[in-house]
């Protein structure tokens, strides 16, 4: 189409998506720079950069980089605790230790925490140094508390000739009751020195501390799940001891044996860690040993489908409760199902009928376990008999790729082949070769096919649904896309009871909507035809105009279809495709209405490959059935046909007719006729002509067509037609097959009398004895 990409010419193998990634670079800021951060996340365990608040003096120099800021318990009185460890950049000539002149930096902890006794002489808490300049020249710092009870320490030193950094690390401090909220440590100074001075965030004390869970590399499987499960305090102490955390499976689960702990961080080790199952309830604690730092570990565990009645497919969910804070109350542990897996489409699109090119929802094949899908097996998706795959459509049979792409996750291989199969080409197959498990991970896999379109025949609507089969076991169904008409006929007013015969029959309105944007296309010809039945033809050319939308045509003209003469088409081409659904009005019709016109409705069609595409474009393709069962797009009755052609009368006629004899009577006047009449397979045959008038039908209303052999009786609102040879009887457009043919004999048409008077609501009268026939008609 006209503002489309033709995937025919661009996409004849799988696209593999390649999607680059950019390098990104951070500059690192010189040691001067004060870092300033949030605070730390309840359950990191610690914070990389905390807040520094705004120094005390005006004229102090220097910078505090904050390395962490634990989260600590309330409750931890009489323990000791670490807070944060601080780095103190001090310039050059500001650290002083001169007897005349003598600058030191004191460090105050805030209510709740002070210094243990041996703080830098053998205790946890420390003082780290390290040479600021290159090369480097000698200093001194050292650290020490004012008094035996003090919140405070005072660090004395020089460097004289050198900036310095100074790692204070704030481990064993003592807890003598901390108030919830942030623990900041004050920094004061001379404010004459240069040295840094301020308040420094080193930690977070909350009232209460808890556990976060999570599975880590969960499974699917039919049977067997391992999965290792992450604990993380928020606090020193929050895994509590005895029924601290219970995991509970659903029905038709159990827990094996727990495995392995692994500590990742913190005090907790393995020997303190406990964990017993029971059943379907596996519960974690500690030992109740108090310690000083938050932990994190992680915990190897598996358990089995005991009961297969019991368990549902699907996420396996397990209960959490316990006596900790526990940031969950339930956790997915694995995936239950049976070997095979399925094939969805979560947003299915809307195509337009007759069009190719017409783009599907991505679809997505899934294992329902990992390993379900096995090499040398496949999964076939068969469109219905109005659809066929976009590639299928413009390169024929046996075309391999896809118009789009195709994505896999969780291991599963991408398929070997990808093939339209079959006489139509409406299957789609994807074959994974080799033996075995396609799916490298232990969870189930899925392959996402992208972009795929597809192509409608003309009248096709409502949803475009796929079969899914082969041999992976996958079956059903599943809704791709749904399928609009590309156009919708209407007749405004449209008359009814039209005479047949009539050369000026002035009708209502004509419209002509499209289903959606783009519905009626410049590809191909973009010729439009509004094609009338048989014997009907259009007395003048009508007004046709875009009365709503953007659509633009052109070229509006009149004529009979395949220069038949007697059937109307009304023809014009699509300039410039819509953007918005568009609206054509045809207007000022007229209609010349042949006497060979059965009663009953008008039927027009809308047609051309501008409004039905596929139907005339599939030539030497899968789609070639198209081009001859499905070229119109729309159809409506514009007009009936009621009465009989004017100045027509219906009179009562009887007529006798002797087998054998050319001579016959009507209404007592002796005729003569050509042929006799004669009995043949059980059935009175009658020459046509000369029985006309006693079937009410007038010389000018019997038509023969030589061509199609066709005998054609108008008799009122009546139209009967017999084809010679045939047993076919037509009344009104309705065909009935009847037991005995219509032929000829001495070159003169002879039709059965009993079912062509029954069919001109004639009544017959056989007189075995005379060997007469009475015809009576009304």
């Amino acid at each position: 189409m006209s503002n489309k990409i033709h995937n025919k010419q661009t996409n004849k193998n799988n696209v593999y998506d390649i999607q680059g990634g950019e390098k990104k670079v951070m500059k690192k800021s010189t040691k001067k720079v004060i870092n300033v951060a949030a605070s730390a996340a309840l359950l990191a365990g610690i914070a990389p950069v905390a807040g520094v608040l705004a120094p005390t003096a005006a004229h102090a120099s220097g910078s505090f980089d904050v390395i962490n800021v634990p989260t600590l318990s309330s409750s931890t009185s009489g323990t000791a605790v670490d807070l944060g460890r601080v780095n103190i950049n001090i310039d050059k000539y500001t650290l002083n230790n001169t007897a005349t002149d003598a600058t030191y930096l004191t460090v105050t902890l805030p209510s709740g925490f002070e210094f243990a006794a041996n703080a830098f002489n053998g205790g946890a808490t420390q003082l780290i140094t390290a040479d600021g300049g290159s090369p480097a020249q000698p200093f001194t710092a050292t650290a020490s508390r004012i008094n035996s009870t003090s919140a405070s320490i005072r660090i004395t030193g020089a460097n004289q000739t050198d900036d310095i950094s100074l790692g204070l690390i704030l481990n064993g401090i003592v807890s003598t009751g901390p108030s919830s909220g942030d623990v900041n440590v004050t920094f004061t100074a001379d404010p004459n020195s240069g040295l840094p001075t301020g308040n420094v965030k080193v930690a977070t004390v909350v009232s209460s501390g808890q556990v976060a869970l999570e599975a880590r590399d969960v499974q699917s499987s039919s049977s067997n799940f391992n999965f290792n499960l992450r604990v993380t305090e928020s606090v020193a102490n929050s895994l509590k001891s005895g029924n601290a955390i219970k995991l509970k499976l659903p029905s038709g689960f159990e827990w094996s044996a727990a495995g392995a702990v692994t500590p990742l961080y913190g005090t907790l080790s393995s020997n303190n860690v406990s964990a017993t199952v029971n059943g379907d309830t596996l519960t974690i604690a500690s030992n109740g040993v108090s310690r000083s730092a938050a932990s994190s570990f992680d915990l190897a565990l598996n358990f089995t489908v005991t009961d297969e009645d019991k368990a549902k497919d699907g996420d396996i969910t397990a209960t959490v409760s316990g006596n900790s804070s526990i940031n969950v109350s339930s956790l997915v542990v694995g995936t239950y199902g049976q070997y095979g897996g399925g094939v969805t489409v979560a947003s299915p699109t809307t195509v337009v009928a007759g069009q190719d090119e017409q783009k599907i929802g991505n679809v997505v094949v899934k294992e329902a376990v990992a390993g379900s899908f096995i090499g040398g097996r496949t999964v076939t998706l068969q469109l219905p008999e109005g659809a066929r795959w976009q590639s299928v459509y413009t390169s024929g049979e046996n075309t391999t790729g896809t118009t789009g792409s195709i994505e896999t996750s969780n291991g599963l291989r991408t398929p070997d082949e990808i093939k339209y199969t079959g006489t139509d080409g409406r299957t789609l197959r994807l074959t994974w070769n080799g033996t075995g498990a396609v799916n490298t991970s232990n969870k189930a896999g899925s392959i996402t096919l992208k972009d795929v379109e597809v192509a409608v025949q003309p009248g096709f609507t409502g949803d475009l649904n796929a079969t899914v089969a082969g041999s992976q076991g996958l079956t059903g169904t599943v809704k791709l896309a749904t399928a609009v008409s590309g156009v919708s006929l209407t007749a405004t007013n449209a008359t009814y009871n039209i005479a047949i015969g009539t050369d000026n029959a002035s009708i209502g309105d004509l419209m002509i909507k499209e289903g959606a944007a783009g519905a009626l296309t410049d590809d191909g010809s973009g010729l439009v035809e509004v094609l009338l039945p048989a014997g009907v033809t259009f007395g003048s050319t009508p007004t046709v105009s875009v009365t709503g939308g953007d659509l633009r045509i052109r070229n509006v003209s009149v004529d009979t279809y395949n220069n038949s003469g007697t059937q109307g088409v009304l023809r014009f081409y699509v300039d410039s495709e819509s953007t918005t659904a568009s609206t054509i009005t045809v207007s000022g019709v007229n209609l010349r209405i042949d006497r060979t016109v059965p009663q009953g409705d008008i039927v027009a069609k809308v047609q051309g490959d501008g409004a039905a595409y596929t139907a005339y474009h599939g030539f030497g393709d899968v789609a070639d059935v198209w081009n001859s069962s499905y070229k119109y797009a729309a159809k409506a009755a514009i007009a009936t046909i009621g009465t009989a052609p004017a100045g027509e009368t219906d009179n009562a006629v009887t007529a006798i007719y002797t087998i054998g004899s050319t001579a016959y009577t009507v209404n007592g006047q002796t005729r003569t006729a050509e042929v006799a009449p004669y009995v043949e397979n059980g059935r009175t045959y009658l020459p046509v002509r000369y029985v006309a008038e006693a079937l009410g039908v007038s010389q000018a209303n019997i038509l023969f067509d030589k061509a199609t052999s066709v005998v054609t009786m108008i008799k009122g609102d009546r139209v009967v037609q017999l084809k010679l040879n045939t047993n076919q009887l037509t009344i009104n457009g309705s065909t009935i097959n009847m037991d005995v043919k219509a032929v000829t004999k001495a070159n003169r048409t002879v039709l059965p009398i009993a079912w062509v008077g029954k069919a001109l609501d004639a009544v017959i009268q056989y007189d075995a004895a005379a060997k007469t026939v009475t015809v009576n008609s009304k």
